[in-house]
């Protein structure tokens, strides 16, 4: 909402949206949902990426400056908590557990 009311033209907003906390599934536990459109009825520009690729996020950063005096910025990222790993992956304890 401030970032709408002051007109900022140079704030990028990242979101980690991986569905889980620390006591389960983020839906269960209070909806999010529609979050893509909350962020866009406060003026973000929201544009999806894969969360779980590293080169992409940086690409996607890189190219905010064709956005500069039109809107502000949001990239919704779609993550898989502890992708890749076994025990990890896509398992609530660890959003807050250490290996």
């Amino acid at each position: 909402m401030t970032a709408a009311h002051y007109r900022l033209d140079n704030l990028v907003a990242i979101v980690d949206r991986n569905g889980l906390q620390i006591t389960g599934s983020t839906e269960d536990v209070v909806q999010l949902e529609p979050l893509e459109e909350k962020f866009e009825a406060f003026g973000f520009a929201v544009r999806r990426c894969d969360g779980n690729d590293i080169a992409d996020l940086g690409t996607d950063v890189r190219g905010c400056a064709i956005y500069a005096g039109e809107t502000e910025l949001g990239f919704w990222r779609k993550t898989r908590k502890g992708k890749g790993i076994s025990f990890m992956d896509n398992v609530a304890k660890w959003h807050h557990g250490v290996p």
